[in-house]
């Protein structure tokens, strides 16, 4: 679905902003009135105070947000560029559990993470070590 919308977004040219707008709206339209048909839904007994800051955590940081950075890349660096980070995330999962949970990479993490960035910089256009690169005109 993320390679979908990046090609979409792409050929689209569409604004960062506009297709999290249209992300938003459309997720909001389909998934809501499903969420509230759930018989075990209990959305109501939510407390205010918890429900406005998922909404916002969520709805705001989560989905505008993030879409928008996303967006933007996929502008800078093209739309394969732009899909590339996306391959970095169980990487910087597993370095942000470091410092957030304690938790150290096994020596088998490790080459993981080092793999995945590698192929990341590759596929965004990272130059290679020992070649030269031609001069920008």
């Amino acid at each position: 679905m993320t390679a979908s919308f990046t090609v979409v977004m792409r050929r689209a040219r569409l604004d960062p902003l506009h297709a999290a707008a249209l992300v938003a709206t459309g997720s909001l339209v389909i998934y809501l009135p499903i969420y509230l048909a759930v018989a075990e839904t209990r959305l109501a007994a939510v407390p205010l105070a918890e429900l406005a800051m998922q909404a916002i955590f969520q709805g705001v940081f989560v989905t505008i947000v993030s879409i928008v950075l996303y967006g933007r890349a996929i502008l800078i660096l093209g739309a394969s560029g732009g899909a590339a980070f996306g391959a970095l995330v169980p990487a910087l999962s597993a370095l942000f559990a470091i410092p957030l949970l304690g938790e150290w990479p096994s020596e088998t993490d490790w080459l993981g993470v080092t793999l995945i960035s590698a192929g990341v910089y590759l596929a965004s256009g990272g130059p290679l070590l020992g070649r030269k690169q031609s001069p920008s005109i």
